[in-house]
This record gives C-alpha cells, sequence and structure tokens, in this order.
C-alpha cells in the first residue's frame, strides 16, 4: 500500500467531508451554536469576595466599576476534543482483498473522523496501539495532524509485511487496556472517544478490556465513548470449498489446518462473539457499530444519527 495513493484517498474524503457530509459524522456535542474557539457562556452573574478572578467578565464589569463586578458561571469550552484509539495490531494488516480490507477501512474511517471534527473547529488527538502505546499525537488543530498519524501508521503496516515475509511473528496482542489506562490519566476535559480496532484478540480470548475503566472513562466524558468493529467478510469467502485450508495466525505465526466446510460455522462463531462483546460494550455506556469495506461512510453516518437522536 503506497501512502501517496492513500494521501490522495484522504484528499477525497477530505473534499467530500467539507461539502456537507460532515454534520452526518459529527461525534461532538456542541451547546452552543456558534463555531471556533472560545466558551459556551451557561450565565452571569456578580462577583463576590471569595470567587476566582479567573472567571471575571473584565470588559462588562468596566462599565459598573467598582460598584458591580460580574464573572461567567462555569465556562466550558466550544470545542470538544475527539480522540481516535487506533488498534494496529497485526490481524488489522490481514488482507484479502487489496482494495477493501480492514486496513483501508481503518485509513478512511481515521480520516473522515477526523476531517469532520476539523470542520466543526474540534482538535483531533490519535493514540494508536498493538500490544502497548506505539504513539500518542495530543489533540491538535488542523488537517496535518491526521495525515501525520495516518503516515505513521502505514509505517507499522510495512514494518508487518517485512516481518512477514521473513516468517518473524512475534506475539503482538492488541492491548486496548493500556490506552483506555493512558486516556484516563491525560484527559482532563471532557472529550469523544472512538476506538477502531476488529477486536479479534478479545473475542478470541487472547486479550481482556478493563470494563472497570471504560466504565469510568466513559462517564467521564458523558457517556460519549464509542467502539467501531472493523470486519472483512472476505476472511471466510473459502467456506464453500473441500479438504482442508492451511490457516496462519498473523499475529503469532502459529498454523492450523480446517475444514474448509466448517469456515461457515467459523464465521457464525465469530459473529456471535462480536455481538456479545458489544452487549459488554453497551453495558459499560459504549455504544458500537460494526462495518466493512462497503459503504461505511453511510453506515457511519446512520449509526450516529440514531444515537443522536436517541441521546436527545
Amino acid at each position: 500500500m503506497e501512502i501517496r495513493e492513500i494521501f490522495e484517498e484522504l484528499i477525497q474524503i477530505k473534499q467530500e467531508t467539507y461539502r456537507g457530509k460532515a454534520r452526518n459524522i459529527q461525534i461532538g456535542e456542541h451547546k452552543s451554536p456558534l463555531q471556533g474557539a472560545g466558551y459556551d457562556l451557561l450565565d452571569i452573574t456578580k462577583w463576590r469576595h471569595g470567587d476566582s478572578v479567573d472567571n471575571i467578565d473584565w470588559q462588562l464589569s468596566l462599565l459598573s466599576w467598582p460598584k458591580k463586578i460580574y464573572k461567567l458561571e462555569h465556562p466550558e469550552f466550544k470545542s470538544t476534543p475527539v480522540i481516535l484509539v487506533v488498534d494496529i495490531s497485526p490481524s488489522i494488516f490481514v488482507e484479502i482483498d487489496q482494495k477493501a480490507n480492514k486496513f483501508r477501512l481503518l485509513l478512511h474511517l481515521i480520516g473522515a473522523l477526523g476531517f469532520a471534527a476539523n470542520y466543526f473547529h474540534d482538535p483531533v488527538g490519535i493514540l494508536c496501539v498493538s500490544d502497548g502505546i506505539e504513539f500518542y499525537l495530543p489533540p491538535k488543530f488542523g488537517s496535518g495532524q491526521i495525515f501525520y498519524a495516518v503516515k505513521l501508521a502505514v509505517e507499522k503496516a510495512e514494518e508487518f509485511e517485512i516481518l512477514k515475509k521473513k516468517n518473524k511473528f512475534g506475539r503482538r496482542r492488541s492491548n486496548l487496556s493500556a490506552a483506555l489506562e493512558l486516556l484516563a490519566a491525560r484527559l482532563k476535559r471532557h472529550c469523544s472517544i472512538v476506538i477502531l480496532s476488529d477486536f479479534i484478540d478479545v473475542t478470541s480470548g487472547q486479550s481482556e478490556i478493563n470494563y472497570q475503566m471504560l466504565e469510568f472513562l466513559s462517564a467521564k466524558h458523558n457517556w460519549n465513548v464509542i467502539a467501531v468493529f472493523l470486519d472483512d467478510p472476505n476472511e471466510f469467502l473459502w467456506q464453500r470449498g473441500r479438504g482442508t485450508v492451511a490457516v496462519r495466525d498473523a499475529e503469532t505465526g502459529v498454523i492450523q489446518k480446517i475444514k474448509a466446510d466448517r469456515a461457515a460455522d467459523v464465521r457464525r462463531t465469530f459473529l456471535k462473539k462480536t455481538e456479545e462483546l458489544r452487549e459488554k460494550l453497551g453495558r459499560s455506556g459504549v455504544d458500537s457499530v460494526v462495518l466493512n469495506f462497503s459503504d461505511h461512510f453511510n453506515n457511519l453516518a446512520q449509526f450516529l444519527s440514531q444515537r443522536k437522536s436517541v441521546r436527545r
């Protein structure tokens, strides 16, 4: 996958997003109808001795100084930082169809969600994780942050391809709990958090999610944590064959032989475990959606629209 080709796709996504699609994939809550930097003004009251001088509205108070001094009551930022938690463990890089796979879907979603946040003047932070934290880009304005994160992710994919050719597989499982712990420690303001992962390691029992930490994080950020399941049905296209199929675990290199006619059962089991995980996430206050590389932008927009109407 060439970075030039990916950047061309992201530029096209950016243009389409800025033409009006951004409103369909809005994540953050904006109490003020105005956009840009500043605060949501909740109330103006008289300043009294003992109150913090940081909240004084000096421009308004100068008109009645010193008899009346006014303060802003509980100001809040109009912008809502969007944090993308991106799973780049080896299973994400598995490629059956070169043009429609989980990694390409992942990059498209990073672009769409990031550019939509830019449209609403929300800073975007990106946290990439595999078996540990790969890199963390704190919330920042501008599309340069998004392109840089995509470049780093593509470099990780290229590293995986090199190791795969050399048959040097490491036991690298997705460690989403490490990402949750970092965000719980770092984020002080209310944010919108989107977790992008195939969650295969969790559904297979190879990795665990700290649900207590997840619920804490969701409550802290006004229940605005979303999980997006990246799916690729092409991984089970050999279900109608006969004989056995050698399947290599992308994260450990272990090869297993599976009867071709059992692929449909494997797929059903996987989907069942996915739904069970989504129910667990829901009990922790996390809404979720399953997307594959087929009309993924419209499906994401529909999910976010339904979620917004329920929250209202």
